[in-house]
């Protein structure tokens, strides 16, 4: 009999034990703040209140122009959790439709920092980036990359809700700031092609463009691509793009269009066999 109930204890203690290691070192799905969520705050971490202190979180992409999406297009994110002194970090990301389901596709580029994890709020799985055990380790942040794929169509506004826990480490919920920020995304307002399909046409997009220009476009092959702003007197200003590009989407984002005098040019397109050409205004700065 004392076998019996030493053991049984043994297992206890055990799951105990699992179960508390779960629940403090992994992410949690469904705490960012989004509707009907609450943060970490409210659920564990709550020494001090949301948003104190000197930390912050902040999303960010490295593809994305002005917070603005183009239907099927993969964009490259990123949530930056900060704190000085802090050397562990902890995340939560979800993009939502208006209704409260997920909106386009979270995918994981880091699987040393981050998973998907998923949480019913409001009768719906909403899907998470979160942290990993021992993800988060930084020296006064951590940044956490991941991907997104935008809706396959135009379904108006999403957003972005987002949770970071600057952590104190010392095993414990007690003494962890907790900072949390949301990000809408809006359709991306495109000029002379509504949409892109393979072997389709060339999306440019702002236009007129003060600094970032942005070009989506399809290949049904491998071929050298070569993109050359011309202004109205048939003079090549400047190479903007050049290189070999694989089968599928593809996006090109131009920085610095700013260094060009404001005026009125012609983009040319050289993908393949296909030209394409697109007046382009730059200003107003």
């Amino acid at each position: 009999m004392l076998k019996t109930i030493t053991f049984l204890a043994s297992v206890t203690f055990g799951i105990l034990l699992l179960t508390s290691g779960g629940m403090s070192d992994d992410g949690r799905a469904g705490a960012t703040g989004a509707p009907g969520e609450n943060t970490c705050v409210t659920n564990c971490h709550n020494t001090f209140a949301l948003n104190s202190g000197s930390g912050s979180v902040v999303l960010g992409s490295t593809n994305m122009v002005n917070w603005t999406y183009v239907p099927g297009t993969t964009y490259h994110m990123s949530a930056t959790v900060s704190l000085p002194g802090s050397i562990l970090f902890g995340i939560g990301v979800e993009c939502l439709t208006p209704a409260g389901t997920n909106a386009g596709q979270l995918n994981i580029t880091d699987p040393a920092s981050t998973e998907i994890k998923n949480a019913i709020v409001l009768g719906n799985s909403r899907r998470n980036v979160v942290h990993t055990l021992g993800g988060g380790a930084g020296n006064g942040s951590k940044v956490f990359e991941f991907d997104w794929v935008a809706p396959s169509t135009n379904i108006g506004p999403v957003t972005f809700y987002f949770a970071g826990n600057a952590s104190n480490n010392n095993g414990q919920d007690s003494g962890d700031r907790i900072y949390n920020g949301s990000q809408v995304v809006n359709p991306a307002v495109v000029t002379g092609v509504d949409e892109l399909s393979t072997g389709g046409g060339l999306l440019m997009y702002p236009n007129p463009v003060a600094d970032q220009l942005r070009l989506d476009y399809a290949m049904e092959d491998a071929a050298r691509v070569e993109v050359t702003l011309f202004d109205l007197t048939g003079r090549a200003v400047a190479t903007l793009v050049t290189g070999t590009r694989q089968p599928g989407r593809h996006s090109e984002v131009i920085g610095g269009m700013d260094r060009f005098p404001a005026g009125t040019y012609v983009l040319l397109a050289r993908m393949g066999e296909r030209t394409i050409g697109r007046r382009v205004v730059l200003g107003p700065r």
